[in-house]
């Protein structure tokens, strides 16, 4: 049994951390060959889900059955705390019982438990690409590129899982079905409203579109969040500041195929280029990554981000052999 369990796990962790469509798939069809398996696959990733769950809690609440609910002022009904899904048993192969059994004795919905139960779907983008995705309860979810998210839809909640990546969150309304976002930890919870979240490499960014939106990490109070507003979320701290119409719409254009600066630096203006890009735009003097730079361009264009580079920055673009591009001071060429 112990060997199933590290074959488990080592699955399990593989597709995690890659999520790949193949590695998924690879750790399906191992599961599909013997219940123990499932039994042992959703065993470990319900545990990784529960470690995760216990390092957002207080210390004082960790050994209690489950975690507070988000609740907006204006939404005073009882709800299923935001911290777990529980599948509904349905009958089917004990394979499938199984795998939700695993997930419920541990106290965490399993995803692969309510995937093959048919209750989770996953969507994902490649580099480069964007998407829409129009759901079942009227809500749209729109991708940026090289971003995931699961779907987990109920009759008493709406829950969404931002793997990887950044997307805006067009809600319906629904006031019996809450719809909670977990994006690495932070838990925004809202009803009928509008709001976009993207993972970055030290902090989960939070922008409000439209209406208002709760949020929660770790141990930290619940802060509701109204339009206009951001958050940078870390570590149970959530800074909130305000920002300009002009900044929303710079954070957002990436829905229109556009990518805007507006003061950025060079090395800022790089770094998103760069997330729609196979092969990098390389800052090769650190005497020009901190130049301004503004415009607006198309992200499957970046070549013309670099011509402006060259005709207006005093920059000069050097070509790699791989496609990547290296950018120097023109001065002294």
């Amino acid at each position: 049994m112990q060997a199933i369990e590290a074959e488990a796990a080592r699955l399990y962790l593989k597709a995690r951390a890659s999520d790949a469509p193949e590695d998924w798939n690879d750790a399906y069809a191992w599961v599909a060959l013997d219940p123990a398996h499932g039994f042992a696959f959703a065993k470990a990733e319900a545990g990784w889900e529960l470690t995760e769950r216990l390092n957002e809690l207080p210390a004082s609440q960790q050994d209690e059955p489950a975690a507070p609910a988000i609740a907006l002022p204006d939404d005073p009904a009882p709800e299923e705390p935001i911290a777990e899904i529980r599948p509904r048993l349905v009958g089917r192969r004990g394979l499938l019982i199984g795998l939700a059994t695993a997930a419920a004795a541990i106290g965490v919905a399993s995803t692969v438990a309510l995937r093959l139960l048919g209750t989770v779907d996953h969507y994902r983008t490649a580099l480069g690409e964007t998407r829409t995705v129009q759901l079942a309860d009227g809500s749209r979810i729109h991708l940026n590129t090289n971003s995931s998210v699961e779907v987990a839809l109920r009759d008493d909640i709406r829950q969404i899982t931002l793997l990887k990546g950044e997307a805006q969150f067009d809600v319906a309304h629904d006031k019996k079905r809450p719809f909670i976002v977990n994006a690495d930890g932070t838990l925004v919870r809202a009803v009928g409203t509008m709001f976009n979240v993207r993972l970055r490499a030290d902090v989960t960014e939070l922008t409000v579109i439209e209406g208002i939106v709760a949020v929660r990490n770790g141990d930290s109070a619940v802060r509701r969040i109204e339009s206009g507003r951001s958050a940078a979320v870390r570590s149970g701290s959530i800074a909130v500041t305000h920002l300009e119409p002009a900044k929303i719409r710079q954070r957002t254009a990436w829905q229109a195929g556009m990518v805007e600066f507006e003061g950025d630096t060079l090395a800022q203006a790089v770094e998103e280029f760069n997330r729609y890009r196979p092969t990098p735009l390389v800052i090769g003097d650190p005497a020009i990554a901190s130049l301004r730079v503004g415009g607006a361009f198309r992200l499957d264009r970046s070549q013309d981000f670099v011509d402006a580079l060259e005709s207006g920055f005093g920059i000069r673009a050097v070509p790699g052999s791989d496609n990547s591009i290296i950018l120097v001071s023109a001065e002294g060429s």
